[in-house]
């Protein structure tokens, strides 16, 4: 099990549900307590010091998970379904700045709100404009060698694509070879499906997972049943990582320490 961590790099604004901070004293914490790699939820690579972000990994011995986009969203309210043509050629240039981030990684891209609502009044107009969207950052990813992922979200976070099904059905309409699946454990909680039979729909197309248990805290402190899904991914033969994208009450660390004791007893 190769497990992650979420970390807002330096740029962000709004919380993240992981870690923010001085990365040294962050990244020696999270190798300590059996982390092997970050997720850095980015909002602006041109605003970082990429340099000394990248020599920083390599100090203490990290690796970058995947990136996800989720403060594109929340700091500077950036989406695919945008009505301003402006506002929507923005959020896929900011996709591309990432991409050109994660191609230094060789890292996945997470997109989950960034994709945007659907507006109930001009529907197939909302559609047209968030696979365009996708469409222009698969492209662009493709030529550096990185792969995007669609993660479905529940229907309090956004009004389409819920479910792991319907992920992958959209997945399959676009049709591009670059475009994958990303799941999170807090949203699947959501489907009320069989998590076993639900990996297996998605095994061909699954790159990347989030942990969480129920209201978000932490793996072994709600009741989800998390030795059903380890069992799953064995049967998938899921070997990719594992990003822990959970709440806490006080302590990061001690939390993260937490669950990553409570998730190898699972091995």
């Amino acid at each position: 099990m190769k497990l992650a961590y979420v970390y807002g790099t330096s740029e962000t604004v709004a919380p993240v549900l992981g870690a923010r901070g001085d990365a040294h004293t962050i990244f020696p914490r999270l190798k300590d307590s059996g982390y092997v790699a970050i997720e850095p939820f980015v909002r602006d690579p041109k605003l970082i010091d990429i340099v000394a972000f990248e020599k920083n990994l390599n100090r203490y011995g990290l690796e970058v998970a995947a990136v996800g986009t989720g403060p594109v969203v929340s700091d500077d309210k950036l989406t695919f379904t945008d009505h301003k043509n402006d506002s929507r050629a923005e959020a896929v240039k900011r996709v591309k700045d990432i991409v050109d981030f994660a191609s230094r990684f060789g890292a996945p891209i997470n997109i989950g709100k960034l994709r945007g609502e659907i507006d109930v009044n001009q529907p197939e107009q909302s559609w047209k404009w968030m696979k365009e969207g996708f469409i222009e950052v698969c492209e662009y990813a493709e030529k550096r060698g990185i792969n995007i992922m669609l993660e479905p979200q529940n229907k309090k976070n956004i009004n389409n694509i819920h479910s792991t099904v319907e992920a992958l059905d959209f997945i399959e309409e676009m049709n591009i070879s670059n475009f994958y699946l990303m799941l999170d454990i807090y949203h699947m909680s959501f489907e009320n499906r069989n998590i076993s039979s639900t990996f297996a729909k998605a095994k061909n197309k699954l790159l990347h997972l989030h942990f969480a248990d129920r209201n978000r805290v932490v793996p072994g402190k709600g009741d989800f049943d998390f030795g059903c899904v380890i069992q799953s991914l064995g049967d998938i033969q899921y070997e990719n990582y594992i990003s822990l994208e959970v709440t806490y009450e006080k302590d990061w660390y001690e939390e993260a320490k937490s669950a990553a004791s409570f998730l190898s007893l699972l091995k």
